[in-house]
């Protein structure tokens, strides 16, 4: 049985998983009306100014991580009797977010760039929260590519 990175990360399908999942931010985003949503889209619009496709470029450099975080519930899906991936992911919504949010506090620990480090710092109390409004779109654009 192929993994979660196998199959996301197939040479044919690779880019289109990334454009996807950047759509699915982009639009989570660009819907935000909050006070913290003015303050993400403020540190997207910097990142994308200095880096026209630093999302993309982000998304990209993660998603082996992210596969990677993803696959023990991909594993217990595909022994369950759940037919669809992304309910599975809603339904372990918690341990989903928490996966993800692994793979970002780690690499964004370890970037050599500050700017990085100290914009992620002053943004890390929203991403549980973020994470979990976005997850169900999310889990059906990963789930669309299972098959």
């Amino acid at each position: 049985m192929p993994t979660l990175a196998d199959i996301l990360l197939a040479d044919h399908q690779r880019e289109a998983v990334v454009s996807d999942c950047v759509s699915v931010i982009e639009r989570h985003l660009n819907g935000l009306r909050s006070l913290r949503g003015i303050a993400l889209k403020t540190a997207l619009a910097m990142f994308k100014k200095a880096m026209p496709d630093a999302l993309t470029r982000v998304v990209r450099k993660l998603l082996p991580d992210f596969a990677v975080a993803l696959e023990p519930l991909h594993e217990r899906f595909r022994q369950s009797s759940d037919r669809d991936f992304s309910l599975f992911l809603r339904k372990h919504g918690e341990e989903t977010v928490d996966a993800l949010i692994g793979v970002i506090d780690q690499r964004a620990g370890t970037s050599p760039n500050e700017a990085v480090k100290a914009t992620y710092r002053k943004l890390r109390g929203n991403v549980r929260g973020e994470l979990e409004a976005v997850l169900p779109e999310l889990a059906k654009t990963i789930s669309g590519y299972l098959g």
